[in-house]
């Protein structure tokens, strides 16, 4: 009697057991189906980009994350007072919470792990997809760099502008195979050059492009009539090509009269401060004096900020090039150069500049630059242009104060 009753307890146990598996089985196939063609959280998952599952012992909340949507303006001239800015991004995050989410009782628990493992192994897969996608190889410096010809014909800037349809408004550039290893910035003092604009934009972007660097070039010109400030120039190019593009980690000041004549004088920067124009024709491809530091010469922005840029106080022709050698020095940097068979510059003609008279008493100040340079700069921007060669700056830099 007592054997019957527990082998009749035992089946009733089985049976119950076996009810409630298939109580979860129906729970199951409810939760993963039964809605299926509704916003079920699967294909709530399923669609959206990142989602992330919040479980309690009441419930689960799917929150899914937009991602940001972009809205860009076309290249326009502008003013300081537009923030300076010719292309402007305005990002902005979008969050939607589901109103009504579904309840997931003590008995599914089971399921809502699931679901979170599922989310995980799915969010990697498609981060792994992303990056295969998005990520390209290191660029490599071509083999058949070398020594190139000089155009100085006289040309349409218009025509040359059907030549280069790869470059992007502003005169910026990438590699569209590789991933560039510099990002460079090309900063051209300017003024009265008009004749030079189109022979320097259409020389420098085959060579620029031959050698896989991501850049831009920046026309930085000098509104008035007060003597030519090159150097005061190129702050204001250091300056607004980091508002307009934070990403450049190399700077060029580059004078628009010089054209390198080797693709292997590699336009990026190094540990030391860089002069590219070591060899230039009318020298005849002799260094004048060793610390020269003029007419082409790469700078980073770590290097730069610690030198504090170029002098301000250089109006007219020479001696600010030799007060940044100094500063240089100061600062225990040395300047590197490539060998003059390969630091090769032809130079365009043009009517000489009266010398500052003052730059060998201006030069003999320059210890004081931690006040002179990027650190009391005074400037301001009256137009920004979008050319499709290169991005023009219109600055007046007389002194206000």
């Amino acid at each position: 009697m007592g054997s019957t009753g527990s082998a009749g307890g035992g089946r009733a146990s089985r049976v119950l057991r076996l009810l409630l598996l298939f109580v979860l089985a129906l729970a199951a196939v409810e939760y993963l189906f039964g809605s299926i063609l509704d916003a079920s959280p699967l294909r709530t998952y399923l669609n959206s980009d990142k989602t992330q599952l919040l479980t309690s012992n009441r419930g689960a909340t799917l929150n899914v994350i937009k991602p940001p949507s972009v809205n860009t303006t076309n290249a326009v001239p502008v003013t300081k007072k537009q923030n300076m800015a010719v292309t402007h991004y305005n990002q902005t995050m979008a969050t939607k919470v589901i109103s009504e989410p579904p309840q997931v009782s003590q008995t599914s628990i089971l399921l809502t792990r699931l679901m979170e493992t599922l989310n995980n192994e799915t969010t990697d897969m498609t981060s792994s997809n992303k990056n295969d996608s998005s990520s390209l190889p290191l660029c490599e410096l071509p083999a058949d760099l070398g020594p190139i010809k000089a155009n100085k014909t006289d040309m349409d800037l218009a025509t040359i502008e059907k030549k280069f349809p790869e470059v992007q408004f502003g005169g910026r550039y990438s590699p569209p195979n590789c991933t560039a290893r510099h990002k460079v910035a090309i900063i051209v003092p300017f003024r009265d050059r008009q004749q030079h604009l189109a022979v320097f934009v259409n020389h420098m972007h085959p060579f620029l492009m031959k050698q896989q660097i991501e850049y831009g070039i920046f026309i930085v010109e000098q509104e008035g009539e007060k003597p030519f400030n090159r150097a005061k120039l190129m702050n204001v190019g250091y300056k607004e090509s980091q508002r307009l593009e934070p990403n450049f980690t190399c700077f060029i000041f580059h004078d628009i009269d010089l054209l390198p004549t080797d693709t292997r004088n590699v336009y990026s920067c190094t540990t030391q401060p860089r002069h590219l124009s070591a060899a230039v024709d009318v020298f005849r491809y002799k260094l004048p004096y060793k610390t020269l530091f003029g007419g082409v010469s790469a700078m980073t922005n770590e290097q730069l900020r610690k030198v504090n840029g170029y002098s301000n106080k250089y109006w007219g022709w020479g001696g600010e090039d030799d007060d940044m050698a100094d500063r240089l020095k100061i600062n225990n940097y040395h300047i590197a150069r490539y060998p003059m068979s390969i630091a090769r510059y032809e130079m365009l003609t043009h009517k000489k500049q009266r010398p500052n008279p003052k730059r060998y008493q201006l030069l003999s100040q320059s210890k004081s630059f931690v006040k002179d340079g990027l650190s009391n700069l005074d400037y301001k921007v009256k137009q920004i242009i979008n050319y499709h060669l290169y991005t023009h700056i219109l600055a007046n830099i007389d002194e206000h104060s």
